[in-house]
Protein backbone atom coordinates (compact mmCIF):
# COMPACT_ATOMS: atom_id res chain seq x y z
CA UNK A 1 0.00 0.00 0.00
CA UNK A 2 2.65 2.29 1.01
CA UNK A 3 4.52 1.78 -2.61
CA UNK A 4 1.50 2.43 -4.17
CA UNK A 5 1.08 5.65 -2.66
CA UNK A 6 4.50 6.65 -3.43
CA UNK A 7 4.26 5.49 -6.82
CA UNK A 8 0.63 7.81 -6.94
CA UNK A 9 2.88 10.96 -5.29
CA UNK A 10 5.79 10.57 -7.96
CA UNK A 11 3.13 10.54 -10.90
CA UNK A 12 1.71 13.54 -9.46
CA UNK A 13 4.78 15.53 -9.89
CA UNK A 14 5.89 13.89 -12.94
CA UNK A 15 2.66 14.20 -15.18
CA UNK A 16 2.02 18.25 -15.06
CA UNK A 17 5.25 18.42 -16.96
CA UNK A 18 4.85 15.74 -19.48
CA UNK A 19 1.49 16.70 -20.14
CA UNK A 20 2.74 20.33 -20.94
CA UNK A 21 5.51 19.20 -22.85
CA UNK A 22 3.47 16.61 -24.99
CA UNK A 23 0.94 19.35 -25.57
CA UNK A 24 3.31 21.40 -27.62
CA UNK A 25 4.35 18.56 -29.32
CA UNK A 26 1.35 18.55 -30.67
CA UNK A 27 1.32 21.36 -32.67
CA UNK A 28 4.62 21.12 -34.34
CA UNK A 29 3.44 20.00 -37.76
CA UNK A 30 1.22 22.57 -37.71
CA UNK A 31 3.92 25.17 -37.23
CA UNK A 32 6.62 23.89 -38.81
CA UNK A 33 4.21 23.82 -42.69
CA UNK A 34 2.61 27.45 -41.50
CA UNK A 35 6.79 29.00 -41.13
CA UNK A 36 7.80 27.20 -44.16
CA UNK A 37 4.65 28.20 -46.04
CA UNK A 38 4.85 32.05 -45.18
CA UNK A 39 8.74 32.13 -44.16
CA UNK A 40 10.44 29.94 -46.34
CA UNK A 41 12.42 26.33 -45.89
CA UNK A 42 15.44 27.80 -44.58
CA UNK A 43 13.41 29.21 -41.87
CA UNK A 44 14.42 27.94 -37.92
CA UNK A 45 11.11 27.06 -37.22
CA UNK A 46 11.60 25.83 -33.68
CA UNK A 47 11.59 29.54 -32.91
CA UNK A 48 8.16 30.05 -33.32
CA UNK A 49 7.46 26.77 -31.20
CA UNK A 50 10.00 28.97 -28.47
CA UNK A 51 7.20 31.94 -28.99
CA UNK A 52 4.03 29.61 -28.37
CA UNK A 53 5.86 28.92 -25.22
CA UNK A 54 6.38 31.80 -24.19
CA UNK A 55 3.19 33.23 -24.75
CA UNK A 56 0.41 30.55 -24.14
CA UNK A 57 2.63 27.43 -22.82
CA UNK A 58 0.99 25.75 -25.82
CA UNK A 59 -2.64 26.24 -24.17
CA UNK A 60 -5.33 27.42 -26.91
CA UNK A 61 -7.70 28.28 -24.60
CA UNK A 62 -5.86 30.90 -22.77
CA UNK A 63 -7.03 34.84 -22.79
CA UNK A 64 -3.93 37.21 -21.18
CA UNK A 65 -4.77 40.37 -18.77
CA UNK A 66 -4.11 43.08 -22.36
CA UNK A 67 -6.60 40.83 -24.36
CA UNK A 68 -4.45 38.34 -26.18
CA UNK A 69 -6.40 35.12 -27.40
CA UNK A 70 -5.02 31.30 -28.22
CA UNK A 71 -1.69 29.96 -28.71
CA UNK A 72 0.07 32.45 -29.98
CA UNK A 73 -1.84 35.32 -28.38
CA UNK A 74 -3.53 37.29 -30.87
CA UNK A 75 -4.67 40.67 -29.91
CA UNK A 76 -7.51 42.10 -31.40
CA UNK A 77 -7.48 45.62 -29.40
CA UNK A 78 -4.12 46.05 -31.09
CA UNK A 79 -5.26 45.49 -34.63
CA UNK A 80 -3.12 42.68 -35.35
CA UNK A 81 -6.26 40.43 -36.27
CA UNK A 82 -7.35 43.10 -38.30
CA UNK A 83 -3.90 43.88 -40.27
CA UNK A 84 -4.54 39.84 -41.56
CA UNK A 85 -8.12 39.28 -41.79
CA UNK A 86 -7.37 41.74 -44.74
CA UNK A 87 -5.93 38.46 -46.09
CA UNK A 88 -7.89 35.43 -44.95
CA UNK A 89 -10.49 35.14 -42.27
CA UNK A 90 -8.61 34.66 -38.31
CA UNK A 91 -10.51 32.65 -35.81
CA UNK A 92 -7.80 33.12 -32.53
CA UNK A 93 -9.60 30.86 -30.63
CA UNK A 94 -8.83 27.95 -33.09
CA UNK A 95 -5.44 26.67 -32.71
CA UNK A 96 -4.82 26.21 -36.68
CA UNK A 97 -6.17 29.77 -37.67
CA UNK A 98 -4.04 31.03 -34.82
CA UNK A 99 -1.12 29.18 -36.16
CA UNK A 100 -1.34 30.04 -39.24
CA UNK A 101 -1.86 33.79 -38.90
CA UNK A 102 1.28 33.81 -36.52
CA UNK A 103 3.25 32.61 -39.23
CA UNK A 104 1.66 34.97 -41.79
CA UNK A 105 2.60 37.66 -39.51
CA UNK A 106 5.68 37.31 -38.69
CA UNK A 107 6.15 37.53 -42.48
CA UNK A 108 5.14 40.66 -42.07
CA UNK A 109 7.26 41.90 -39.50
CA UNK A 110 10.15 40.22 -41.40
CA UNK A 111 9.37 41.86 -44.99
CA UNK A 112 7.24 44.68 -44.44
CA UNK A 113 7.35 46.54 -41.04
CA UNK A 114 11.00 46.33 -40.36
CA UNK A 115 11.97 47.59 -43.67
CA UNK A 116 9.81 50.79 -43.30
CA UNK A 117 11.80 53.85 -44.02
CA UNK A 118 11.03 57.15 -42.03
CA UNK A 119 8.05 57.37 -39.73
CA UNK A 120 6.93 59.24 -37.06
CA UNK A 121 6.04 56.23 -34.44
CA UNK A 122 3.79 56.61 -32.15
CA UNK A 123 3.02 59.95 -34.22
CA UNK A 124 5.91 61.71 -32.50
CA UNK A 125 8.77 59.18 -32.31
CA UNK A 126 10.64 59.82 -35.43
CA UNK A 127 12.18 56.25 -36.44
CA UNK A 128 13.55 54.05 -39.76
CA UNK A 129 13.16 50.69 -38.73
CA UNK A 130 15.00 49.80 -42.47
CA UNK A 131 18.46 51.88 -41.20
CA UNK A 132 18.48 50.04 -38.15
CA UNK A 133 18.25 46.71 -39.77
CA UNK A 134 20.64 48.02 -42.68
CA UNK A 135 23.35 48.74 -39.64
CA UNK A 136 22.37 45.70 -37.14
CA UNK A 137 20.98 42.61 -39.57
CA UNK A 138 17.84 41.10 -40.05
CA UNK A 139 18.12 38.76 -36.49
CA UNK A 140 15.33 37.14 -35.25
CA UNK A 141 15.49 38.16 -31.89
CA UNK A 142 14.48 41.70 -33.10
CA UNK A 143 11.26 39.95 -35.14
CA UNK A 144 9.98 38.35 -31.43
CA UNK A 145 10.92 41.57 -30.12
CA UNK A 146 8.92 43.31 -32.30
CA UNK A 147 6.28 40.45 -32.55
CA UNK A 148 6.39 41.15 -28.24
CA UNK A 149 6.05 44.94 -28.07
CA UNK A 150 5.81 46.80 -31.32
CA UNK A 151 8.58 49.21 -32.57
CA UNK A 152 9.31 50.48 -28.71
CA UNK A 153 12.88 48.86 -29.17
CA UNK A 154 13.81 50.61 -32.30
CA UNK A 155 12.89 54.15 -31.11
CA UNK A 156 14.84 53.21 -27.65
CA UNK A 157 17.94 52.02 -30.04
CA UNK A 158 17.92 55.69 -31.21
CA UNK A 159 17.70 57.07 -28.05
CA UNK A 160 20.93 55.13 -27.27
CA UNK A 161 22.81 56.26 -30.36
CA UNK A 162 20.78 58.69 -32.85
CA UNK A 163 22.59 56.14 -35.76
CA UNK A 164 20.95 53.33 -33.73
CA UNK A 165 22.93 50.88 -31.72
CA UNK A 166 22.27 47.33 -31.90
CA UNK A 167 23.17 45.95 -28.67
CA UNK A 168 19.84 45.05 -26.57
CA UNK A 169 21.87 45.96 -23.08
CA UNK A 170 21.93 49.63 -24.51
CA UNK A 171 18.81 49.93 -25.98
CA UNK A 172 16.82 48.66 -22.77
CA UNK A 173 18.89 51.43 -20.59
CA UNK A 174 16.79 54.28 -22.96
CA UNK A 175 13.57 52.03 -22.71
CA UNK A 176 10.52 54.64 -21.71
CA UNK A 177 7.91 52.11 -20.90
CA UNK A 178 5.46 51.90 -18.43
CA UNK A 179 4.12 48.71 -16.76
CA UNK A 180 0.91 47.20 -15.18
CA UNK A 181 -0.19 45.78 -12.17
CA UNK A 182 -0.97 42.10 -12.70
CA UNK A 183 -2.58 39.08 -9.91
CA UNK A 184 -4.68 39.48 -6.81
CA UNK A 185 -3.39 39.31 -3.19
CA UNK A 186 -0.11 38.11 -1.82
CA UNK A 187 0.53 37.51 -5.89
CA UNK A 188 0.08 41.30 -7.51
CA UNK A 189 3.06 42.26 -8.81
CA UNK A 190 4.29 45.52 -10.92
CA UNK A 191 5.27 44.14 -14.48
CA UNK A 192 7.59 46.48 -16.11
CA UNK A 193 7.12 46.15 -19.91
CA UNK A 194 10.81 46.89 -20.35
CA UNK A 195 11.70 44.09 -18.74
CA UNK A 196 9.07 41.78 -20.63
CA UNK A 197 10.41 43.23 -23.67
CA UNK A 198 14.18 42.85 -23.53
CA UNK A 199 13.71 39.60 -21.73
CA UNK A 200 11.38 38.13 -24.90
CA UNK A 201 13.80 36.79 -27.12
CA UNK A 202 15.80 34.85 -24.73
CA UNK A 203 13.00 33.43 -23.48
CA UNK A 204 11.76 32.52 -26.94
CA UNK A 205 15.66 31.13 -27.25
CA UNK A 206 15.66 28.88 -24.62
CA UNK A 207 12.14 27.46 -25.24
CA UNK A 208 13.14 26.80 -28.56
CA UNK A 209 16.01 24.69 -28.21
CA UNK A 210 14.45 21.05 -27.01
CA UNK A 211 12.96 20.99 -30.66
CA UNK A 212 15.64 22.57 -32.90
CA UNK A 213 16.61 20.07 -35.60
CA UNK A 214 19.12 21.71 -37.71
CA UNK A 215 21.35 24.58 -37.63
CA UNK A 216 20.23 28.37 -38.16
CA UNK A 217 20.34 29.59 -41.79
CA UNK A 218 19.19 32.98 -40.17
CA UNK A 219 21.18 34.63 -37.33
CA UNK A 220 18.87 34.65 -33.99
CA UNK A 221 21.11 37.63 -32.13
CA UNK A 222 22.80 40.14 -33.58
CA UNK A 223 26.54 39.41 -34.31
CA UNK A 224 29.02 42.79 -34.06
CA UNK A 225 30.80 42.55 -37.25
CA UNK A 226 34.38 42.25 -36.55
CA UNK A 227 37.44 43.83 -39.40
CA UNK A 228 38.90 40.69 -40.79
CA UNK A 229 42.81 40.74 -40.14
CA UNK A 230 44.53 41.21 -43.44
CA UNK A 231 45.65 38.07 -45.01
CA UNK A 232 49.33 37.68 -46.10
CA UNK A 233 48.93 36.81 -50.23
CA UNK A 234 48.51 33.27 -50.64
CA UNK A 235 51.24 31.30 -52.59
CA UNK A 236 50.98 28.60 -54.85
CA UNK A 237 54.08 26.36 -55.83
CA UNK A 238 53.47 24.44 -59.27
CA UNK A 239 56.54 22.53 -60.91
CA UNK A 240 57.14 23.27 -64.44
CA UNK A 241 60.35 21.80 -66.03
CA UNK A 242 61.53 20.81 -63.13
CA UNK A 243 61.67 24.27 -61.51
CA UNK A 244 59.59 25.35 -58.78
CA UNK A 245 57.46 28.58 -59.71
CA UNK A 246 55.64 30.70 -56.77
CA UNK A 247 52.33 31.93 -58.32
CA UNK A 248 50.48 34.86 -55.96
Amino acid sequence: MRQLIVIVLILLFILPAEARRDRCRDFIPDVRAQMIRYNGLNYPWWYSMGCMMQESNCRPDVISFDGGIGLFQLTPSTGIVAKIQKEFPVNPHNPESNIRAHAFYINKVRNTYLKRGKFKFKSKYEISPVEFTTKCGSNLSDVYRYYNGGFWFIYESKRADPTYTCEQTEMKKYCVRGGAWVGTGDKKRWLSFCDVNYNYADQVYKYSQKYRTGKDSINFYYVKNVPLKEEEPKIKLIKEDNQLLKLQ
